[in-house]
């Protein structure tokens, strides 16, 4: 995407797909380690864009909140497959 707000969208559309693939643990097992990988990321860059924290406005509160919560369960499948990965071996 071209313009001065083609990264930003990006990101934004990479953040609502990385919640989408959370909220969905059909889609998270069996997501590929790349996407689960790009989704962290996504994560990662948007807890980044809040540097002070938690707020006492709400809804930046809530937002900080779910932006945790799924970036702990893609770690969460990361480990376990992890995990899994070197049970067989």
């Amino acid at each position: 995407m071209s313009g001065p707000f083609g990264s930003a969208d990006a990101d934004a559309e990479g953040v609502s797909e990385a919640l989408q693939l959370v909220g969905d643990e059909g889609r998270l097992t069996t997501a590929t380690s790349d996407q689960l990988a790009a989704a962290s990321g996504f994560l990662a860059k948007a807890l980044a864009s809040f540097p002070h924290g938690a707020s006492r406005d709400p809804r930046r509160a809530d937002a900080i909140g779910r932006l945790e919560t799924a970036a702990k369960a893609i770690g969460a499948e990361m480990r376990r497959r992890a995990f899994d990965r070197d049970s067989d071996g």
